[in-house]
């Protein structure tokens, strides 16, 4: 860089903070040419017209999958003869194509874009909601979650990545948040529309008409967002020419290195070479476990204080209220303080907890174990958030962050084998064993969880020192990053 005016440079250091021997640091600063205002305005039109389609596609998404809970309630087995443990096989069976094609679901989001992908799965998954209702026995209903389950794969990391071309990295976990949510909310609006729906005079079955009511509304939605959602910063139509550029910079800034890139397969699955990688893979398979238990068998343990089949589900509701109001509540202060280690492993704390106290106390303690209850949905919907945003917060690349997205996804969705095949009837209505099981792989994560974040934060005093300055990742532009921590102003989002 010229040297002709050193006060000019001087100044152009203080302001930004970059490491001052990396020339094409100091060049790209200047371009960031936008006011604090602007950035806010852009991000509530951005709020405006995306997060409300979000939350409602994904809120179909958590209707459609955890439906069988309030199915199985209302006698679906039973009608359908399932044998002995078959409803938790007819669980594994869905996850089985919803981890294995999560990765290629998101490839095909990353390489033709989501405006094609997004509402085709939700269309896709919709109809064989819906075709559940027809299913006559067994050996259809298996097919049909099968297919349901390739439809949802790359659905959920494909609204990630989306939202990471949108959202800078201190603005992401709210926005996650807000249609993340919808996994505990849905479980309250799935009692609740089966406490109406069960309580119909009809020649159907009422797990027949949940089904049909709330895969033909998935379908219908599906093809809203195909026309309503804008693509990209650059194809939103509500944004003036000026505040697509603002929203571009915004990205660059703190969010990724490169917008608008083309899909590249050597860095599409280049964090595999990435040791954290392999540790968020642990801490996805952990707190999935959980997760997947509170959506698919919140209704069973809350079986267990003996109360008819109606009040069962209508008591389902508030713990699942409860987990989307500390969810809402923890990703915003996650976002506040730009911090996602402490935050995520309070979640899974919770979590241990409720456990602790189900597999302690006998089913005939009725209050504390209802409030045991609440405790694991307020921790077990809220990772889900962290857990994507803390790993997408430190690729500052699109191919590497879509893996990761996808890749992680999986492994957390993996936690759903692992709680359908422990879940099982001859363990019921007490569940013991299970509880026990799930609250060792949430222990599990918090040492994972714990042990990451001390490392970043040791790393990044490493760089420090090394550097001579006091610089955190809000203090380093990502557009300079594109060599991710090889870089020596790179520092952990931690």
């Amino acid at each position: 860089m010229p040297h002709s005016d050193d006060g000019k440079d001087a100044s152009l250091e203080n302001d930004i903070k970059i490491d001052p021997t990396v020339v094409e640091e100091q060049e790209v600063l200047a371009d960031y040419d936008y006011t604090e205002e602007e950035s806010r305005a852009v991000a509530r039109k951005l709020d405006w017209h995306i997060l409300p389609y979000l939350w409602w596609a994904y809120i179909f998404n958590s209707l459609d999958r955890s439906n069988v809970s309030n199915a199985k309630s209302d006698g679906m087995t039973t009608d359908l003869n399932f044998p002995n443990e078959g409803y938790s096989l007819m669980l594994t069976i869905f996850f089985i194509p919803f981890c294995l094609l999560g990765i290629p679901g998101v490839m095909l989001t990353r390489k033709v874009g989501p405006r094609w992908t997004v509402p085709g799965y939700m269309i896709g998954w919709g109809s064989m909601a819906a075709i559940s209702a027809a299913c006559k026995n067994f050996g259809s209903i298996l097919g049909v979650r099968i297919l349901l389950g390739a439809f949802e794969a790359g659905f959920a990391a494909s609204l990630v990545f989306y939202l990471t071309t949108f959202y800078t990295r201190g603005e992401l976990g709210r926005r996650v948040a807000v249609f993340y949510s919808c996994n505990a909310l849905s479980g309250a609006f799935s009692g609740l529309i089966a406490y109406g729906v069960f309580q119909m005079e009809s020649s159907l079955h009422g797990w027949q008409i949940l089904f049909l009511i709330e895969g033909a509304f998935t379908v219908g939605f599906g093809m809203v967002v195909a026309v309503m959602l804008p693509w990209s910063v650059d194809s939103a139509r509500f944004l003036t020419a000026r505040q697509r550029e603002v929203g571009r910079l915004r990205i660059l800034k703190d969010g990724s290195a490169e917008t608008g890139t083309k899909f590249n397969m050597s860095a599409f699955f280049k964090p595999v070479k990435d040791f954290k990688f392999w540790v968020f893979a642990g801490i996805g398979l952990s707190y999935g476990t959980a997760t997947s238990m509170a959506s698919n068998f919140l209704t069973q343990i809350v079986s267990r204080f003996g109360y008819s089949t109606v009040k069962t589900n209508l008591f389902t509701v508030a713990p699942y209220v409860t987990g989307t109001i500390v969810l809402l509540i923890t990703s915003y202060s996650s976002d506040h303080y730009r911090e996602r280690a402490f935050h995520l492993a309070s979640a899974l704390v919770w979590v241990i907890v409720g456990c602790l106290i189900l597999v302690a106390i006998p089913v005939s303690s009725v209050g504390v174990g209802y409030f045991a209850v609440f405790l694991i949905t307020a921790g077990a919907f809220t990772p889900s958030v962290l857990f994507h945003t803390w790993h997408q917060n430190n690729d500052p690349t699109e191919d590497g962050r879509a893996f990761r997205v996808a890749a992680l996804t999986f492994l957390a969705n993996s936690g759903g084998f692992v709680s359908s095949n422990i879940f099982l009837d001859k363990w019921s209505p007490a569940y013991h064993i299970p509880l026990a099981i799930t609250c060792g792989m949430e222990g599990i994560g918090v040492v994972l969880i714990v042990g990451l974040g001390l490392w970043m934060r040791w790393d990044n005093k490493r760089r420090n020192q090394e550097q001579g300055v006091q610089w955190s990742s809000e203090d380093v532009p990502t557009e300079v990053l594109k060599d991710g921590p090889k870089n020596p102003s790179y520092r952990h989002f931690v």
